[in-house]
């Protein structure tokens, strides 16, 4: 071995990572395998579920068809759910009662794998090793407290960002087949908006951050779990309620009569708003006459109120889902980043 500390490497002999690097892997080894098996496990199904779906709607020629109509066209022939006789329209009931279930349970369990990737990864990351000591063995060995803190963040980081990155990737390809048949789904509920794109992957990272910077600060691991757990929750329902606002929804007018309903707007996300225009275009909300009583009760307040016979309702389109998915997954981008700035800060200033 020369002065520098330059090794010569036997032939043939492997190589492998060493120190801090070698350390964080072989501390956490057994999740990192427990989550490969999670991962591979839930992909598996998905590939399988959606083989699955599409061979059905191919095999009865219902591929790229919507059953959200009563009179509604599949390549020329009409569906006519109401009858009951169709073979389309039992084929498209046999479509929803077999795959409409797994598809939003399966949203809902990638919208759950952040809290736990928060709870049982991020929150014991460093709450363990404060809370039983065995930190400071590291810290005498000539490593500083912010290279342990990036290699403790590191690997885990990059390991649950990849593991999220490919599970959703997968959703997203069956939920892109299935969202036409599954018309009454809308794009926009947090299944599958938080199980799909680029938003439902920055929510991994943010997560585990939450519990890292959680155990941290306090230093022992089952509050940390405790808060982790209550704050990915909340950051998951404040982006829920702050998503409308993400973009300025579209306002579609129609005049309705007493034989005619309002439009319905194909793989639009409704319900942001609705009600009548007055007579000088104001917007008259639903809700201004939900105290109304009486059997005629309804048409006097809109009548007091001004309002017409056009009705107006709120939505976003299909074009506003990418923009949305990225403005919600920069939120949270920056919020991880923010997370991992404190961590970096606190350690240099926490006494050893």
């Amino acid at each position: 071995m020369s002065s520098i500390g330059i090794r010569l490497r036997a032939p043939g002999a492997r190589l492998r990572a060493r120190g801090l690097v070698w350390l964080v892997a072989r501390q956490h080894r057994a999740a990192l395998w427990a989550g490969l098996a999670v991962v591979v496990a839930i992909a598996a199904y998905i590939v399988w579920q959606r083989a699955e779906m599409v061979g059905y709607m191919r095999a009865h020629h219902i591929q790229g068809c919507a059953d959200w109509d009563s009179e509604a066209l599949c390549h020329g022939r009409q569906i006519s759910p109401q009858k009951g006789t169709n073979p389309m329209a039992e084929a498209f009931r046999h479509l929803t009662a077999t795959y409409r279930t797994p598809l939003l349970n399966t949203g809902r369990l990638l919208i759950a794998l952040p809290v736990l990737i928060g709870v049982f990864i991020g929150a014991p990351l460093f709450a363990r090793e404060l809370e039983t000591g065995t930190h400071q063995v590291v810290w005498t060995q000539s490593v500083g407290r912010t290279r342990w803190l990036i290699a403790k963040l590191a690997l885990p980081l990059v390991a649950v960002t990849a593991g999220t990155s490919v599970l959703v990737a997968l959703y997203t390809w069956w939920w892109r087949v299935a969202r036409i048949q599954f018309q009454d789904i809308a794009w926009g509920t947090a299944a599958p908006f938080d199980a799909t794109g680029p938003a439902a992957v920055a929510l991994a990272p943010l997560s585990f951050l939450l519990g890292a910077a959680a155990g941290l600060l306090l230093r022992r691991t089952l509050p940390a779990m405790v808060v982790t757990l209550g704050a990915t929750a909340g950051v998951q329902y404040g982006l829920d309620a702050l998503r409308p606002h993400l973009m300025t929804p579209r306002t579609i007018v129609s005049t309705l009569s007493e034989d005619t309903s309002p439009q319905v707007y194909v793989n639009a996300w409704r319900g942001m708003g609705d009600g009548y225009l007055g007579r000088s275009g104001e917007k008259i909300p639903l809700d201004s006459c939900a105290s109304a009583v009486g059997p005629h009760g309804w048409d006097r307040c809109f009548a007091r109120l001004g309002a017409t016979d056009r009705w107006y309702e709120e939505v976003h389109p299909a074009s506003h889902y990418w923009p949305m998915q990225w403005m919600q997954a920069g939120i949270c981008l920056a919020a991880a980043v923010a997370l991992a700035a404190l961590c970096v800060w606190w350690i240099g200033r926490r006494r050893a």
